[in-house]
């Protein structure tokens, strides 16, 4: 870092995560070095896990929002400083970052509202259109790229920019054109951005998606691009996780991509490290404990399932499907009354879940 080898030092980080994702060292140093390089999303992903170990550190909160600043996150940012200027109501500095992070994403928002109330009025004061024309999402897609590519003539660096283009070609579905602003980003930025990296990914995903849309279900056609979309994507995403291994959405995202064609073991690889990070800390518990479910390993199973429920509070989606899968553990340990006992909670609160219905009337049938 001192020598502003910045690339270097993450290179050293990185191998010291490998061995102890958690190790305080080895993310200050990638927050440090990926601050310097303008890598926002990199220095996300270890500010949260550093704060997650320091949840009162004022300071870390503050390069939290700082990064989100840099990505463009301005409502999270704000949220996040707003948090903390609520619990240290007598720190003048933090009431004034508050106030400074504040005002700066309802510019931005002003900013975003302003040009597209613009683009309205210049549509509406169309002479040569009808008064009464209503646009389609299509048409206001359109203006949005317009408007855009006329703002990239004179920002011709700005990449981020150049990304959110290609986005909006994707939604229209006009994926050549997307793609030639990814390779314009690619080839000018020359610079790895995982962002950049998952965005053109989501952009193969979706091309994907529209040719399989075109293939009625159950036909060679559609099954032959599935199986090629399920290969593409999961070699994608290796690639991926080979290029950021300090990364944890990344590897969350491959434990999942491994987990739906049933590579269990490696799944479980990812996910272990996955858990590391606040975000995806229940849902790669869950993966986890089911993946140990596939192995027959019902203990670990168990065992997941319980760390996950341990940290979870409301009764919602993810909580009913923790308990379900808790359930199905008991099920398969041979402890039918444990198993309805859990049935038995998430039929209280959602009788529609999954096959719960079928599972408690059993239960009861049984005489459990």
């Amino acid at each position: 870092i001192a020598r502003k080898n910045y690339l270097g030092a993450m290179s050293h980080a990185e191998k010291i995560l490998s061995a102890d994702p958690e190790n305080s060292v080895g993310h200050r140093v990638i927050v440090n070095a990926s601050q310097a390089l303008n890598y926002p999303q990199t220095m996300i992903s270890s500010l949260q896990i550093l704060k997650k170990a320091n949840p009162d550190d004022k300071d870390l909160t503050k390069e939290l929002a700082a990064a989100l600043e840099m990505l463009g996150n301005w409502d999270q940012a704000e949220e996040i400083m707003a948090k903390l200027a609520k619990v240290n109501p007598d720190d003048p500095v933090l009431q004034q970052a508050y106030k400074d992070t504040a005002a700066k994403a309802t510019i931005y928002r002003g900013r975003y509202e302003a040009t597209f109330k613009k683009d309205e009025e210049r549509v509406a004061g169309d002479d040569s259109a009808p008064s009464n024309k209503i646009r389609t999402a299509e048409e206001a897609l359109n203006d949005r790229i317009n408007l855009m590519e006329e703002r990239l003539q004179n920002e011709q660096e700005n990449y981020k920019l150049g990304v959110d283009i290609a986005k909006v070609y994707v939604e229209l579905k006009d994926f050549d054109r997307a793609f030639e602003y990814y390779d314009w980003v690619q080839r000018e930025n020359q610079v790895s951005d995982s962002t950049i990296d998952k965005a053109i990914a989501d952009a193969h995903e979706a091309k994907f998606n529209h040719d399989i849309g075109q293939f009625p279900e159950g036909s060679p056609e559609r099954e032959g691009l599935e199986a090629e979309r399920d290969e593409f994507l999961l070699r994608d995403c290796r690639e991926r996780a080979d290029r950021y291994p300090t990364m944890p959405e990344i590897r969350f995202e491959l434990g999942e991509r491994l987990f739906r064609v049933g590579e269990a073991n490696e799944a479980i690889q990812a996910f272990q490290r996955a858990q590391n990070s606040p975000k995806h800390r229940l849902e790669s518990l869950n993966y986890l404990g089911q993946c140990f479910m596939q192995r027959g390993l019902y203990d670990m199973a168990l065992s997941q399932f319980e760390k996950a429920l341990e940290e979870k509070g409301v009764f919602d989606e993810q909580k009913k499907e923790l308990v379900y899968n808790l359930a199905c553990v008991y099920e398969h340990q041979g402890r039918p009354q444990e198993a309805l006992h859990h049935f038995k909670s998430i039929y209280e609160v959602d009788i529609q879940f999954r096959d719960v219905v079928q599972k408690v009337e059993a239960g009861y049938s049984e005489g459990t």
